[in-house]
Parts: C-alpha cells; sequence; structure tokens
C-alpha cells in the first residue's frame, strides 16, 4: 500500500498534465472542447452504481473510526468501514488511538482489516500520553507488519493526573509534556524516523491559534 502523501502527489501531477493538456489544446484549437477529466476513480464510471460522490477536481476526503469498546460493536464497524470503502472509494481512513494505548489491540485490528480486507490506506493515529519509548516501539513493528504505512504522531490528552483547576475536566497548561517517555509529538517523530527511516509517511498536529500549552505565540513561530 502507498504513502498517503505519495497518492496526493501523484493525484496533484495527473492533475497539472491534464490542466497542460487543455491549455495546449485551447492554444491550437480555440473553438473546439476536450474532455480531460479524469475517471480512473470513478469505477465503471457511469455504470458504477456505488459511486456516491461527485467532488470537484483535485478535492478529497477521508473517514475517521474510533474502535468500538464491544465486540459486536467492532463486527458491525469492520462492515460499515468495508461498505463505506467500496461505495465512497475514501483516500484514506483514520484510525484513533485510546490515551496510553488502551485502544491499541482494538485499534490495530481495525486499521488492519481495512488495510488488508477493505482495500484502502489507513492513517493509524498514535499518542505519546502515558507510552513508553518500547510500548511505542512495539506498536510500530506491529503497524509495518500489518502494512501500514502512515502515522498521526500526536502528543495526545493531558494525562489523568492533571488538575483541571477548577475548568472541568483536564486542560494544557503552558509547560506541559505528555507524561510519557516522548514528551512532545516531535520526540516522537525523530523516534519513527530513527527506527524505521523513511518507511512511514507521519502527518502532525497544527493548531494556527497557539497550542494551549505553549507560552506565547511567538515561542510557537520559533518551533514552527
Amino acid at each position: 500500500m502507498p504513502r498517503i502523501i505519495d497518492k496526493i502527489n501523484e493525484r496533484r501531477r495527473k492533475r497539472h498534465n491534464r490542466l497542460h493538456l487543455q491549455q495546449q489544446h485551447d492554444e491550437l484549437h480555440p473553438n473546439s472542447t476536450i474532455n480531460i477529466n479524469d475517471t480512473s476513480n470513478n469505477k465503471n464510471n457511469n455504470n458504477n452504481k456505488n459511486t456516491k460522490l461527485n467532488l470537484p477536481e483535485g478535492w478529497y476526503y477521508s473517514f475517521e473510526f474510533f474502535p468500538p469498546k464491544t465486540e459486536a460493536g467492532l463486527d458491525n464497524l469492520f462492515t460499515r468501514i468495508d461498505r463505506m470503502s467500496t461505495r465512497l472509494d475514501p483516500l484514506f481512513v483514520d484510525v484513533t488511538w485510546g490515551e496510553s494505548g488502551s485502544t491499541s489491540a482494538r485499534s490495530m485490528a481495525v486499521a488492519s482489516h481495512a488495510q488488508h480486507y477493505c482495500g484502502v490506506d489507513v492513517l493509524l493515529h498514535l499518542t505519546c500520553t502515558g507510552m513508553s519509548v518500547d510500548q511505542l516501539e512495539a506498536v510500530l513493528r506491529q503497524a509495518k507488519s500489518h502494512g501500514i504505512q502512515n502515522i498521526l504522531a500526536l502528543r495526545g490528552d493531558p494525562p489523568r493526573e492533571k488538575s483541571s483547576r477548577g475548568k472541568g475536566g483536564r486542560h494544557w497548561e503552558p509547560g506541559d509534556v505528555s507524561g510519557g517517555e516522548c514528551p512532545r509529538a516531535i520526540d516522537l517523530v525523530k523516534l519513527i524516523r530513527k527506527l524505521h527511516g523513511d518507511y512511514f509517511c507521519i502527518a502532525v498536529a497544527g493548531h494556527p491559534e497557539g497550542h494551549p500549552s505553549s507560552n506565547s505565540v511567538e515561542e510557537e513561530m520559533e518551533h514552527l
């Protein structure tokens, strides 16, 4: 299975080539038209009853799934992923990750099922919160063994021991780290690269408004 960024770049390359072809045609034949729309992802074109969405050129979409807590819920989710990936053909699906690896087995089961049996690329979430380096290494080995090549590296939610300070629930405070052996997402990215080189396509979260644990927007810009 390809890395998601490679699929995006390939679609951009095809779109660029189509626009270039259109421009050449317009210059040579200004009074005629040519159909250069890419229908490679529209299986059997108009005869395919499963294709539901007609997105503008250059657009794509994904689905995000959280692993259920019960076996019945897991079976139901497998069926839905199969149906949605077949009928709607997403670019990829996200599979979320529970705090401290609390959903690790089910997250990996969902990701593996989507990758192997549904034929859709998976972006597996992986968080630092409460995770040791040994645990993270084991997850990465398992993901690689399942053919998963896309990781969303996240710091995760605030650790459970964090005080809400009267705000109702856990909140990040300036200077907070994950509570795991990788303090921040950048440390997880470095670990992934150290262990697996460029095998994984790594995505990270962005916070245009500034992360609650940063001391200032100026500090955010320095990190950027």
